[in-house]
């Protein structure tokens, strides 16, 4: 970005050009610009043709923050509604085995395929400027300013067995990056939700993860035997984790950062993870004051993108109470960014 021609356009006092440059930010540099603006305009050292100019300016974006804000409170009472609505739809099918494997090993049924196309359809109804990323249409990214990201069966193996855990996923992403996220486990009656900057909640009560202390005498962080770990059966079938933790194995990547979330377990590992199954668990995870590593460069998936087909990328994804937790599941599972990728 041409800092120089960006704060031109934002003082030039033209409301064309502030909206452009403001458009051009991400999320976290909105923030940033809008508090800064809000300074300027009281700092009495300023010039009065600085103040004035970033008063107009404050004005213009504010506009905009108002609106993107209630855009996104709309989105949020729409996914919410929407994955409750998704999952009324697959309670008859549940506990019916009729999938077949596809190419990665994993399992689909033809409840996924229905209730994904019921899902994109429901959105590019009321959205239909989005773009839409789903496991069982379009896998690749088309660089849309919103997209949503949709699993329509979050552990569909436990889905067609009649284990009791699996859920509904939906996020959906601003510039690549995801700002809202719901995930809803039917049978369990458990619905988690964040909007980025609100925190995360689980049905109608925030949450946040559990609490660990450090040695008062040395500064290790005490985990507790006692404490529970979230992880896929890949993780299992490598062998024994270097964690002084009791295991355990819900058989979805979603509940199990839900798990995180809410202060169940210290921490999760899911092996093979696509975008689609954690999307959505991303800023629920986050909100509630966790923190996620996926092994990928820099650690993180997001933002998307660009042309990249997700269908083609897996990583494994490790989620922790605090950062503290995250480091300390790093070094003793010698956790690495490298990618898993696949045909």
């Amino acid at each position: 970005m041409d800092l120089e021609q960006f704060w031109g356009d934002i003082f030039s006092e033209e409301s064309a050009r502030i909206r452009a440059a403001w458009q051009s930010l991400e999320d976290a540099e909105r923030a940033s610009v809008h508090r800064l603006l809000e300074t300027i305009v009281v700092d009495a050292e300023r010039s009065k043709a600085q103040r004035v100019a970033a008063h107009f300016a404050l004005r213009v974006v504010s506009e905009a923050y108002r609106a993107t804000a209630q855009q996104l409170e709309d989105a949020l009472t729409f996914a919410r509604r929407l994955t409750v609505e998704a999952a009324q739809r697959l309670r008859a099918a549940f506990g019916q085995l009729d999938g077949r494997l596809k190419d990665d090993g994993s399992l689909v049924t033809q409840a996924d395929v229905e209730t994904d196309r019921w899902l994109s359809a429901a959105i590019h109804e009321r959205y239909p400027a989005h773009g839409i990323l789903s496991e069982e249409q379009d896998t690749v990214f088309r660089g849309q300013e919103w997209c949503w990201v949709i699993d329509p069966i979050d552990g569909t193996t436990n889905f067609a067995e009649g284990f009791p855990v699996w859920g509904v996923l939906v996020a959906l992403l601003h510039q690549g990056q995801p700002v809202l996220g719901v995930a809803y486990f039917p049978p369990l009656g458990e619905q988690y939700y964040a909007l980025r900057g609100q925190g995360a909640w689980l049905n109608e009560r925030p949450i946040q993860p559990a609490a660990l202390r450090t040695d008062p005498r040395t500064g290790a962080l005490m985990i507790g035997e006692t404490r529970l770990f979230a992880c896929c059966t890949r993780t299992l079938r490598q062998g024994r984790l270097n964690l002084p933790l009791k295991l355990r194995v819900p058989g979805t990547t979603g509940y199990n950062l839900a798990l995180v979330a809410k202060g169940t377990c210290v921490g999760s590992l899911d092996k093979v993870v696509h975008v689609w199954d954690m999307a959505a668990m991303w800023p629920i995870v986050l909100e509630a004051g966790g923190a996620l590593r996926a092994s990928i460069p820099g650690g993180t998936p997001f933002p998307l993108q660009r042309g990249q087909d997700y269908k083609a990328l897996t990583f494994s994804l490790l989620a922790a109470c605090c950062h503290a937790a995250l480091a300390e599941f790093e070094h003793r599972l010698a956790f690495s960014d490298q990618a898993v990728r696949t045909t």
